[in-house]
């Protein structure tokens, strides 16, 4: 990189994801730039989820470099790479108790538990969610509702980067539509955003850039 270039929110190099003797995805490489929405799509099977489990640390690489904003993450610990970069998984997951329980979740960790916390309120706002809902229980939300939830709980960290696994395959056309415009909103006001997809319309309607994993390989969609 030249002197006076920026670094990218995230880049990826020659990473490698071996399970036993079967490899994931090799020699895999891009960089997202800050701000910059991003979307990975392939076909199932193809390890689009576990590729977004190694770039927080949820899953270790087998080879390869991670930095972000060009700190290699490999000497990171891996609660500090995981507070910068978010991951809310494909399957939504809420907490036995309200909504507002749910967002304080985060900073019940050691490493969390003296960061500032958000308005909850606002944090709603930003996901296109009203402070009313703050004391109902997790469990009577709608799909897309939720899906918003664990979208807020993530940003509850201010994450420098938000990944986003599948992020509506669970949820009907209407529901989906909403948790799309919350994440072209989320982006507008320069949240960077990698998430994978199946959905090459939505990957096409979300992103400015798109990637493909098939055959272990990564390659930009033409």
């Amino acid at each position: 990189m030249s002197p006076g270039t920026p670094c990218p929110a995230l880049r990826v190099t020659d990473l490698t994801k071996r399970f036993g003797e079967r490899t994931v995805f090799e020699s895999v490489t891009f960089s997202v730039a800050e701000g910059e929405c991003l979307a990975v799509t392939g076909p199932s099977g193809s390890g689009k989820s576990v590729l977004l489990k190694c770039l927080n640390r949820l899953v270790e690489p087998s080879e390869g470099r991670i930095e972000v904003f060009c700190t290699d993450t490999a000497g990171c610990d891996p609660v500090e790479v995981r507070r910068r970069v978010c991951l809310v998984l494909q399957t939504t997951v809420l907490f036995e108790g309200t909504v507002a329980e749910n967002l304080a979740y985060p900073f019940a960790f050691r490493a969390n538990r003296d960061l500032p916390r958000p308005d909850f309120g606002e944090l709603l706002a930003s996901v296109g969610l009203p402070a009313s809902i703050l004391y109902r229980d997790g469990g009577t939300l709608s799909g897309g509702e939720a899906q918003r939830v664990a979208i807020a709980r993530a940003l509850a960290l201010r994450p420098a980067i938000l990944l986003l696994d599948e992020p509506t395959s669970a949820l009907d056309r209407a529901a989906a539509e909403v948790v799309e415009e919350t994440i072209r909103r989320l982006n507008r006001e320069g949240q960077t955003i990698l998430f994978v997809t199946h959905d090459m319309r939505q990957a096409r309607t979300l992103a400015g850039r798109i990637l493909v994993l098939a055959d272990g390989r990564l390659v930009e969609a033409a």
